[in-house]
């Protein structure tokens, strides 16, 4: 990935460069299209200066169109092609549209935007091909290609303590592995969790109690709440977790598979500290982050094997259920959810 090329491409107002921005985080993304416009906005005329395609009117001959235009009263312009539906650009667009970009003046930039939803991740990793291949490996080769992917441990939990200390924010050490356990690893749903723990805690130090009281949990670390409350048998609590994840849109089929997942996850997990095994040796055996085994970790160890196995056999029963007709989704799976929860009284 050749993000320091990019912020020294930047940093030094170069230009003459086809930059290709792609990968799964958003936040990133976004960041480097806000400094890349943010330099066209300092310099005279920026409305004539900011050229801008989407999937609505971007074709090969527009841009060869803008590539040719002088920049007006200034000495940069940019090109934004963002919202294309790669899957959909045939082989003949992209060779005309590499064609532009194989002679553009140096006085331009060309930036092409690739949302996740927007190109495969496989093309990205070349482990499969298509017509936008040419494109991709044209900025590889001779621009500049950043691949942007979610960002984990230990670098995210950094990036989380920066935005608290801009802000003059005192955190206890925990904090930042709290946020990710209980909201996710989105940048953006960190940034805006962030500020809401800064404004609520008002100067004072923030604690690993705060984000769990302000924090609004994602949609995973609900299901493990779920799975705690169905052990512990609090049915009141199994009902409230279940109304909350039903009313954030997950659907019955979805909440079933989460939950046999994490039923899953946690026997790994059993199997793995009882037979000696790190935290780090588990979490490669589960293909998942040091951070989310030492959340199973104490829960692993106060849950029978027994009480897996049957939870396991009945999310089995239950999914079967729900691809019969004659069962409502939601009704079934409440009542398993309760059924579930009286185990310990069985």
């Amino acid at each position: 990935m050749n993000e320091d090329v990019l912020k020294s491409h930047i940093k030094n107002s170069l230009s003459g460069k086809c930059i290709f921005l792609c990968g799964d985080e958003e936040y990133t993304k976004d960041h480097y299209i806000k400094q890349l416009v943010k330099r066209v906005d300092s310099l005279p005329m920026p409305e004539f200066n900011l050229i801008q395609f989407s999937g609505k009117n971007f074709t090969p001959h527009a841009l060869a169109s803008a590539l040719e235009d002088l920049p007006y009263m200034s000495d940069y312009k940019l090109i934004v092609v963002s919202e294309l539906d790669y899957s959909k650009l045939s082989e003949a667009v992209i060779e005309e549209v590499v064609y532009s970009l194989d002679t553009m003046p140096d006085y331009v930039d060309v930036l092409f935007v690739a949302k996740s939803n927007e190109l495969s991740a496989k093309i990205i990793g070349k482990k499969e091909k298509a017509p936008v291949s040419a494109l991709i490996a044209f900025a590889e080769k001779n621009g500049i290609l950043a691949i942007f992917e979610k960002e984990t441990g230990s670098k995210l939990k950094k990036w989380i303590c920066r935005h608290f200390s801009s802000a003059g924010a005192d955190i206890a050490d925990s904090v930042p592995e709290t946020m990710i356990n209980v909201c996710g690893e989105d940048m953006y749903t960190l940034k805006g969790e962030t500020e809401k723990l800064i404004a609520y805690c008002k100067g004072r130090k923030v604690t690993d109690e705060d984000v769990v009281n302000v924090c609004c949990s994602n949609k995973s670390f609900k299901v493990f709440d779920l799975t705690k409350a169905l052990t512990a048998g609090n049915s009141g609590k199994v009902h409230d977790i279940y109304n909350f994840l039903i009313g954030s849109g997950v659907s019955p089929y979805m909440l079933i598979n989460m939950l046999s997942s994490c039923i899953t996850d946690i026997t790994v997990t059993k199997a793995g500290i009882e037979s000696g095994k790190t935290v780090a040796e588990i979490a490669k055996a589960l293909k998942t982050f040091d951070w989310a085994v030492k959340n199973y970790i104490p829960y692993a160890r106060k849950v029978s094997f027994d009480f897996l196995d049957y939870a396991a056999d009945k999310c089995n029963e239950c999914a079967v259920a729900l691809k019969s007709y004659k069962n409502d989704p939601a009704c079934t799976v409440e009542i398993f959810l309760l059924r579930l929860s009286a185990y310990e009284k069985n």
